[in-house]
């Protein structure tokens, strides 16, 4: 998900410092949350400059009437001047004087404020003006404002300004700029339901380019809503699936997608784990890179779960070492063990001593109930395969194990010599026959 909160924080900066987002982009490697930081940290600096002036000001407008102070206000100031006076104002006050303004006056105003200045005064702010407003700010294409605002509105005039905007386009144009991404789950279900087929329509027009903006809102919905819309994709057939893939891909999104991909219902995920544009090298090590750069091994699993073993030996090798060892580590607590072991059969004596150097560097833990899920799944035969393509001295790292089980389960010793020796792991044979008495 980073990705995609980098490229909506380096356009919310630029908007505060009045640049280009495209001058911004020395900005793309940094985290979101700093990024955020430094945007708000500036605007609480030009808020603070001369708050003293907007104080008095914000005072001498409870000399006046409402409808005088906002006819003055209209006319004499700048909508950045009334936006600084009604951050200094009593709540009660600013919502009787905005309700005397006209409605593309407060749009100008609205653009200039810090919503965690205000936050009560749009919360108490008449639910017909917030429509207005916000129709108003759509027409004029702010959707960075709108997304900044979604979590200050109360629900009913979160519904009344979904219901009057009637091109889905803008929804998920302000769902890029959501600031409270707590709220999403929430807006989520607000929405109709024979809306989303037209989100996801929107999403595949190749001329409008809203990928990233569709999968910022699917990315922070809840499980529930995240399985709808990806079934829902999945639907569309392969070939919205293989855009799906491919734009995941161009854009760097696999940080949003995968955690869809995991929800979806198992025959949804089957046909997409099998499309070609899945096989692609590039495609498999730039999910293997996400997944090491944001904690994803998890959500990979229902991808391997689902793959042949043909399809598990590519993705395997697009992975470095390091990688493949943590997929093993969350497929292990998955009891994905014997599907993973399956690839041992699509490997060439080199990469099968690739994977024993892997499997090696496995902590005792894990190789211990590594083995425990082998000997349930009777997948001995294609273990020793990997066992034997460890040198000598590298199998030694492994003897402390062996003889933990061994000294644990003896019956196993019998059960397995002759089927290791056989495989040339007569050294091992010997230390499990030791610990076993």
């Amino acid at each position: 998900m980073s990705t995609l909160e980098i490229k909506a924080e380096i356009i919310k900066l630029s908007r505060v410092l009045g640049l280009k987002p495209e001058q911004l982009e020395f900005l793309a490697h940094t985290p979101a949350a700093e990024i955020r930081h430094l945007r708000e940290t500036t605007h609480e600096y030009l808020f603070n400059r001369g708050r003293s002036l907007f104080q008095k000001l914000a005072a001498t407008t409870k000399l006046l009437p409402g409808k005088l102070t906002a006819f003055i206000g209209q006319k004499a100031f700048a909508p950045v001047f009334i936006a600084r006076i009604a951050g200094e104002m009593p709540t009660d006050r600013a919502v009787e004087i905005a309700q005397r303004m006209e409605i593309p006056f407060l749009a100008d105003v609205t653009l200039e404020l810090d919503p965690r200045r205000v936050g009560d005064i749009i919360r108490q702010m008449p639910v017909e003006i917030v429509r207005d407003v916000a129709l108003e700010l759509i027409r004029r294409r702010e959707y960075i404002t709108m997304g900044l605002f979604v979590g200050y509105l109360t629900d009913e005039a979160i519904r009344r300004v979904m219901a009057a905007i009637t091109d889905e386009e803008h929804l998920l144009r302000i769902g890029l700029f959501i600031e409270a991404k707590d709220q999403v789950p929430k807006l989520m279900h607000m929405v109709p339901e024979a809306r989303f087929p037209r989100f996801l329509k929107l999403a595949q027009d190749e001329s409008k380019n809203l990928w990233a903006e569709a999968l910022s809102l699917m990315a922070y919905a809840d499980a529930a809503m995240m399985r709808k819309l990806g079934d829902l994709m999945a639907d569309e057939g392969d070939a919205a699936l293989t855009r799906l893939l491919q734009r995941s891909q161009e854009q760097d999104l696999w940080g949003s997608i995968l955690p869809v991909i995991a929800q979806m219902s198992p025959d949804k995920q089957s046909r997409l784990v099998h499309l070609d544009a899945l096989a692609d090298p590039q495609v498999l090590k730039s999910i293997f890179r996400t997944a090491e750069e944001e904690q994803l091994w998890r959500l990979m699993l229902p991808l391997v779960a689902g793959m042949t073993q043909g399809e598990m030996a590519d993705a395997a090798r697009a992975a470095q070492p390091e990688k493949l060892l943590r997929l093993f580590r969350a497929a292990e607590q998955a009891h994905l063990v014997p599907k993973l072991l399956g690839l041992v059969d699509q490997f060439s004596p080199e990469e099968r001593a690739w994977m024993a150097t892997i499997a090696a560097a496995m902590p005792a833990e894990l190789q211990e109930r590594f083995a425990e899920e082998v000997d349930d799944a009777g997948l001995w035969e294609p273990l020793f395969e990997v066992a034997r393509a460890i040198p000598a001295e590298g199998r030694a790292a492994l003897a402390d194990t062996v003889r933990r089980i061994a000294s644990q389960r003896p019956e196993l010793v019998r059960k397995l010599a002759g089927l290791a020796e056989s495989r040339g792991l007569g050294d091992l044979v010997a230390a499990a026959r030791a610990a076993a008495g």
